[in-house]
């Protein structure tokens, strides 16, 4: 484990999650991460705001009305910055939130040097972080494990319509998703679970949310007795960790396109267990990438790394879209690709780089 999540954990003595316990268990019950992504991927009407240079590219802010109806009145609209370059649109990458990130900056910051391949960002916030948090929720700790539930349904639901957005309203041909820790689970369940080939990268990503809960440095955020109401905590504790495997990336197909994914795994994790990234690359039958840093480390030291591995996947996304196919028990055939953008370059495979970098090592 490397120091600083070391450090990390012991600071993280905010608020904790799950006061009110499990809210609605039966409905927490009934969720089903199979379920979910066997439903019509929504459409969505986005309202795009004037645009803006920022970031070196055009920036616009948007709005839609969340397609997760069991949200909260103060969720069920959401919000999304969408980040362009100036010239020549060959791609754009949805990217999800870390535990945590309740705002827009650093997500735009780190897709900001993107633009230059002409790789554009879609900025999402989560249903209760920011301007869509409930007015007693403290900080990013949800109340109840039923908020916890809604909050990634909306997740879910939401990223696959804006994938859809990307493809059918804004016509960009080559569209991937990709996030960092819990945004990165997001990002490869969204991925997967859409049935037209995209590029995803989940950086540090759990495979499912219990893994975070058990033993990591981060195992004494839930409130534990609040969930036990009274019970045995410790029969309480395993009682969410079994309920909360279930929503495992590996519960779903692997994506259409595996050669476009790319697993960026961190070798000296605490905080999620790097067995996690090997789980979700193995299902998949995708390249992993080691770096060699912590949860903390890898997002001060190496996100030129975690940007090339983007770059790639939308190489290979480009390189393969042409003859993508799905066959096999449970899997969807392909959809037709949206046409390219306006200024896209006709094909990648003349200038598809040599895959990852001096900082990241393969497996």
């Amino acid at each position: 484990m490397h120091v600083l999540d070391y450090v990390f954990g012991l600071a993280a003595r905010g608020p904790r999650f799950f006061q009110d316990g499990w809210g609605d268990r039966a409905l927490c019950e009934a969720m089903d991460p199979q379920a979910l992504s066997r439903q019509r991927i929504p459409r969505v009407e986005v309202t795009l705001g004037p645009t803006r240079q920022e970031h070196g590219g055009l920036l616009q802010e948007g709005t839609f009305e969340s397609p997760e109806a069991r949200l909260p009145a103060c969720a069920q609209r959401a919000r999304i910055r969408l980040l362009l370059p100036e010239r020549g649109i060959r791609a754009v990458a949805v990217h999800l939130a870390a535990s945590g990130d309740q705002g827009f900056g650093v997500r735009l910051r780190f897709a900001a040097p993107l633009l230059e391949a002409g790789i554009g960002a879609l900025v999402l916030e989560n249903a209760y972080y920011g301007e869509r948090r409930p007015p007693n929720q403290p900080r990013h700790a949800f109340r109840s494990i039923w908020d916890l539930h809604r909050m990634g349904a909306a997740t879910f639901q939401e990223g696959r319509a804006l994938l859809r957005w990307l493809r059918e309203s804004l016509h960009v041909r080559l569209v991937g998703v990709t996030g960092y820790s819990m945004g990165g689970q997001f990002s490869a369940m969204i991925g997967a679970a859409v049935p037209f080939p995209c590029a995803i990268v989940p950086v540090a990503a759990p495979c499912s949310p219990d893994t975070v809960l058990r033993d990591g440095v981060l195992h004494h955020v839930a409130e534990w007795a609040a969930i036990a109401g009274g019970a045995d905590p410790k029969a309480a504790k395993e009682e969410l960790l079994a309920h909360l495997s279930r929503f495992s990336v590996t519960a779903l197909a692997p994506p259409v396109c595996p050669a476009a994914a790319i697993v960026v795994g961190t070798a000296g994790d605490g905080v999620v267990p790097p067995a996690d990234q090997k789980r979700i690359a193995r299902h998949w039958d995708a390249e992993l990438r080691w770096l060699p840093a912590g949860h903390v480390s890898a997002v001060l030291s190496y996100r030129d790394a975690m940007r090339q591995a983007i770059t790639d996947a939308f190489d290979r996304l480009e390189a393969a879209i042409g003859g993508v196919r799905r066959s096999g028990p449970g899997r969807r055939p392909a959809g037709p690709s949206a046409p390219r953008a306006p200024g896209a370059p006709a094909s990648g495979a003349a200038r598809a780089r040599a895959t990852g970098s001096a900082a990241a090592r393969r497996t």
